[in-house]
């Protein structure tokens, strides 16, 4: 939304049915009719560009990382500040900040308005990582925060219950979580936009990505993990275009799992035009072929770590001799690569006898080092076998 003053530079709407996802309404309007910012200006900063040596200029919050909701209508959100000069184009950051979400209940019967309360100061400078402003979320009792610096995307983590307190902030070091930010170890390059989340679309227990590089090239990143700290693989699955400027870039590209089914393969995706055009919406289906194996193989009382192992070694396998996963998991597809029926029985029973291999090996030997090297082994022995029996 813009107006004689200039853009504001951040907004939420409702969404009142999830079957409806593209319809949606603002329900914070100022008295001149255009849309309220969610985080505006405090005293100092309208001050500030109230002096007339800085007429050309405005300050913006953009929170590309969204808000996470750590009790009913409550939350938080990270925001990129930016002082921006139209006369001379430039945009100068200068943190990312905190704000408090709280939310009224009673608007509309189901959610309402959303009003934010910015906490003091700046909770990372330009020389940071600036965690919390290109993605969040909560698993557990924990907030994970993913911030760039440069190319590179860094990973942080704080107790929900203290959000606002600095010091307790960890940080990912490539091994452990560790409280020094100088320490904190990259996760990913060059992707500008994008969120994290859990899904079942490729087994058990993962974490996908669906987001854009930083290259300008429009391309609908995918992204497979068995943890959130990676390592992560990642695939350009479709083109995003234009529907009012054909020639530009796309981007602010973003996943919406909750508006889809995605037990059914399908996606909602979003990104953004360029200006003066919108956000334009798609529904991405991934091709399926009977019914993934994973389904079928119980997996109740293993560690998310040994399943994960299995799982990710398996991909690798696969990879490496030209089969994709679903193929070596999928009978149809498996057929037309000449692969028999029986090998693929074998190979989904090698993997359901492994799980239950490694789980007695998590219960009874004391004689390995890590349960990690534990997994090592296992993801090894599976490869093996899975190659022998399933791949020729």
């Amino acid at each position: 939304m813009c107006n004689d003053a200039g853009i504001a530079s951040n907004s939420y709407q409702l969404v009142l049915d999830r079957k409806r996802a593209t319809e949606a309404r603002y329900l914070s309007i100022d008295k001149e009719g255009f849309v309220a910012p969610l985080i505006d200006k405090d005293e100092e900063e309208t001050h500030y560009l109230s002096l007339p040596e800085n007429k050309t200029k405005r300050v913006a919050f953009w929170c590309f990382g969204g808000i996470v909701e750590i009790s009913p209508g409550l939350g938080w959100v990270w925001y990129q500040k930016y002082f921006i000069d139209h006369s001379d184009k430039s945009h100068d950051l200068v943190g990312v900040g905190l704000a408090r979400i709280s939310q009224d209940r009673h608007a509309y019967g189901i959610a309402g308005q959303l009003s934010s309360a910015r906490m003091p100061g700046l909770m990372f400078r330009t020389n940071e990582p600036l965690f919390g402003s290109f993605c969040t979320l909560v698993d557990g009792d924990m907030v994970y925060l993913w911030g760039q610096k440069d190319s590179d995307i860094f990973l942080a983590r704080v107790p929900k219950a203290n959000c606002q307190h600095r010091h307790m902030y960890q940080y990912w070091n490539g091994s452990a979580y560790i409280s020094q930010i100088t320490e904190a170890a990259s996760i990913l390059r060059d992707f500008q936009h994008g969120q994290f989340f859990q899904s079942d679309l490729f087994g058990p227990h993962l974490w996908m990505f669906i987001g854009c590089t930083r290259w300008a090239d429009s391309q609908v990143m995918i992204g497979m993990s068995c943890r959130l700290e990676g390592p992560w693989d990642m695939h350009p699955i479709h083109l995003a275009t234009g529907i009012k400027d054909p020639v530009n870039y796309r981007y602010c590209i973003y996943p919406h799992p909750w508006a889809t089914n995605m037990a059914k393969g399908k996606l909602l995706v979003t990104w953004c035009d360029h200006w003066p055009g919108g956000v334009i919406a798609a529904k991405i289906r991934f091709a399926t072929v009977g019914t993934t194996h994973w389904a079928h193989i119980p997996l109740s009382g293993y560690s998310d770590r040994v399943v994960c192992t299995a799982i990710s070694k398996t991909s690798e396998a696969c990879r490496d001799n030209g089969l994709a996963l679903d193929e070596l998991m999928n009978p149809r597809r498996l057929s037309v690569r000449g692969v028999d029926q029986q090998g693929v029985e074998l190979a989904v029973n090698m993997i359901r006898d492994s799980l239950a291999i490694a789980r007695k090996e998590e219960m009874t030997d004391q004689h390995v080092a890590s349960e990690e090297s534990s997994q090592i082994n296992l993801g090894e022995r599976l490869i093996r076998k899975i190659i022998k029996h399933a791949c020729g």
